[in-house]
């Protein structure tokens, strides 16, 4: 090949032809450049093949790494709450009740959860994969993505999970500790294994002694602090089994309804300018709905089918009814949040057969359930529409301290059916 565009360049140039002898060598310039400028992106394109395999394997790794802790975490979860709900037994049957009969099995039960509460157990993240990953080159790609969010969301809440778990340990061995101190005799002994000594007599006024002894019954209540630690895994391993899920399908970006589940975990919603009490039909984590009405009985009047949520009220039933959403973020620790925000609330909804009306209402936490609060009255279409209204309509709601997101009101006696597909707040 070489020696063909020589023979060219040869011939041109014997010729006498500078005009055409220049075109050429501009054109073979630009041929060069061009076979530079491929080879150029030959290599990127597999520069990026081998850093995005290598990318695959380690994330791939650090799957493997948190299927351990997945496994592990579900141990100590058992182990904890199995933990609490026999000391919560003991309580009820022997220390509040003070049980009259004692058997080989009460004491063995009580001695064997007293020596299996005081055995210390912990989480200890395995780290190694993920420290690759973030010495790497690559950390920078997963940038900006919800895995790296997931990711970083994971290990954070497993060094607090860690965290806490010391603290706890570390009381739980020390009030331990100064109970060994106290029973350092033989009866500290026949508390833990009764069974040695069931032989010789009677055990039980012993046994009982330390068993109501305030060391032993604060030891005991440390159990609840087990329990209350459960949901602490649980959400751990929610976590995991995500960023498995998301490696196994190649994802790195959530589906819209794994944004809502995850709403609260990873922000406050404070920080979002976008807030769903509802997309296709499903509710997030944080939220629930509730049907009041002006009986007593209970209707069941919330259903959910396909990707709606449908609200029914009775005809000729009751005066009023009145399905609303309550809030219910960090395990009902927080049930009233800052609306100041959002501007205003777009819903999505069709009437079974057209011409449905009803009213929408917000709450604070200080409204009363007398019916006083703002309405906006909507009328429905058997189609589905869009609806938005303007949260400042709802004036008698301090839209700093709402506890209501949003309630449904259908008053009188005619029956009607909604369908509601979509509800945001932006």
């Amino acid at each position: 090949m070489i020696k063909f565009f020589r023979k060219i360049r040869k011939k041109l140039a014997d010729d006498n032809r500078p005009l055409k002898y220049m075109r050429y060598a501009i054109g073979e310039i630009i041929l060069v450049v061009i076979g530079i400028l491929i080879a150029l992106q030959i290599n990127i394109w597999n520069q990026e093949r081998i850093q995005s395999a290598e990318l695959n394997g380690l994330k791939k790794s650090i799957s493997s790494a948190i299927q351990s802790d997945i496994r592990y975490l579900k141990l100590i979860r058992t182990g904890r709450e199995n933990i609490g709900i026999r000391a919560d037994s003991i309580f009820n049957t022997y220390i509040d009740s003070q049980k009259e009969v004692f058997g080989f099995n009460d004491y063995a039960f009580i001695a064997n959860t007293f020596g299996e509460l005081n055995n210390i157990i912990y989480y200890q993240p395995n780290l190694s994969a993920f420290d690759a990953l973030k010495n790497s080159i690559y950390l920078s790609k997963l940038q900006g993505t919800d895995i790296e969010l997931l990711l970083n969301s994971f290990y954070a809440a497993a060094e607090r999970l860690h965290q806490q778990e010391e603290d706890y340990n570390q009381t739980l061995k020390t009030d331990f500790q100064t109970w060994s101190y106290k029973f350092r005799n033989e009866v500290g002994t026949l508390f833990k294994r009764p069974w040695e000594y069931m032989e010789s007599g009677d055990i039980k006024e012993q046994f009982l002694d330390v068993l109501n002894d305030d060391y032993t019954i604060a030891l005991f209540a440390k159990s609840f602090e087990e329990l209350d630690m459960v949901d602490l895994y649980d959400q751990q391993i929610i976590l995991g089994e995500k960023y498995i899920e998301m490696v196994e399908k190649g994802e790195v970006n959530f589906d819209e309804q794994t944004k809502i589940d995850f709403s609260g975990t990873f922000y406050s919603y404070a920080e979002v300018d976008v807030l769903n009490l509802l997309v296709n039909g499903k509710i997030p984590s944080d939220f629930g709905v509730v049907y009041a009405q002006s009986s007593s009985k209970f209707f069941d009047g919330i259903t959910f089918e396909d990707d709606a949520m449908i609200l029914t009220y009775p005809e000729n039933t009751f005066d009023w009814g009145s399905p609303y959403f309550t809030i219910n973020a960090l395990n009902n620790r927080v049930t009233e949040m800052d609306f100041t925000k959002y501007k205003k609330v777009i819903l999505e909804m069709k009437g079974a057969i057209g011409g449905e009306q009803f009213a929408l209402a917000i709450k604070d936490k200080y409204d009363l359930p007398d019916g006083t609060e703002s309405r906006v009255d909507i009328t429905l279409s058997n189609k589905w529409e869009t609806y938005e209204i303007p949260v400042e309509k709802f004036k008698t709601a301090d839209k700093k301290i709402i506890k209501t997101p949003l309630a449904f009101v259908f008053l009188g006696g005619e029956g009607k059916t909604i369908y509601v597909r979509s509800i945001q707040f932006n």
